[in-house]
């Protein structure tokens, strides 16, 4: 369902009202990132809000700039698993990668259904990228050396962490220890992709301390620097009115998805508890219009 029918504009043939369009759909994407997406792979026990007016009273700059430190760190291939079992396929990365026919084929809702009850993979620690995708890692070395980035310590150092001062603090794996320690003979040599990578990961947690500490404010600088979150459009005109400045504030998730789905199956970044029941959680889909 289009944010242009949603927030109850005339149909197409106005460039403006596809504009107004686009920006709802903006901001209710950095909305779910935030307070969904970001919430749930942080770990923080306080709860994320979206609200650029907290921004207001400072200094802050407004632009769609990246760092490049950023871009790498969001390497996240190893969060994939070995294999995607949709609708009682097991597909393989060979067959899943960059083949849109498996959308066609089996459609939103068994995608949905698949997704939420598989388990992601671990993306530190190391020991988890899958062989299809290894070159992803040795492009973005290659690349962080050719940038010549600061070695993974500087970074700890610059997001105020205590460097580590061994390989061994730095990971309980003693044949990663081993390894390391014959690459790169000294733990400040590290380089900075590899060590988000490898770093011991947190209990219960799918990455290290220095993902979580660096990763998360890259996020959120960046999602809160777009310009529609600036004090000149951060406001109800901007979104073609009320209507479409609440359907921004209230968007979630779940929301997104049972939006555009026959039926409004469980959506969640987590996988059910084992005592799920489908049936008492089913729901109808979600209408706007």
């Amino acid at each position: 369902m289009t944010a242009l029918s949603r927030c109850g504009c005339t149909p197409p043939g106005d460039e403006q009202l596809y504009q107004t369009a686009r920006l709802i759909i903006i901001g209710e994407i950095i909305r779910i990132v935030i307070e969904d997406y970001v919430q749930h792979l942080s770990g923080y026990n306080f709860k994320l809000k979206f609200d650029p007016t907290l921004m207001f009273g400072s200094t802050f700059q407004y632009g769609n700039r990246i760092a490049l430190e950023f871009a790498q760190l969001y390497h996240w291939h190893p969060l994939m698993p070995d294999s995607f079992f949709i609708d009682g396929d097991e597909i393989q990365y060979p067959q899943f990668l960059f083949n849109s026919s498996v959308l066609l084929n089996h459609g939103v809702d068994k995608l949905i259904h698949a997704f939420t009850r598989q388990h992601a993979g671990q993306i530190g620690g190391g020991y988890n990228m899958n062989a299809a995708v290894t070159k992803v890692a040795a492009n973005t070395i290659r690349e962080s050396r050719h940038s010549r980035i600061q070695p993974f310590n500087q970074y700890r150092k610059r997001f105020h962490l205590t460097p580590y001062t061994s390989f061994r603090q730095f990971t309980d794996d003693e044949e990663m220890i081993q390894t390391l320690e014959e690459m790169y003979g000294d733990i400040d040599a590290l380089e900075f992709y590899p060590g988000l990578l490898l770093e011991k990961t947190r209990p219960g947690a799918i990455f290290g301390q220095s993902m979580v500490e660096m990763g998360a404010p890259f996020s959120l600088k960046g999602l809160m620097g777009n310009a529609i979150c600036a004090p000149h459009y951060w406001k109800p005109s901007t979104f073609g009115g009320q209507v479409g400045f609440d359907l921004v504030n209230s968007a979630t998730l779940q929301k997104l998805v049972c939006l555009n789905t026959k039926t409004c199956p469980y959506v969640a970044f987590q996988v059910p508890p084992a005592d799920f029941d489908e049936q008492k959680h089913a729901r109808e889909p979600y209408s706007e219009l």
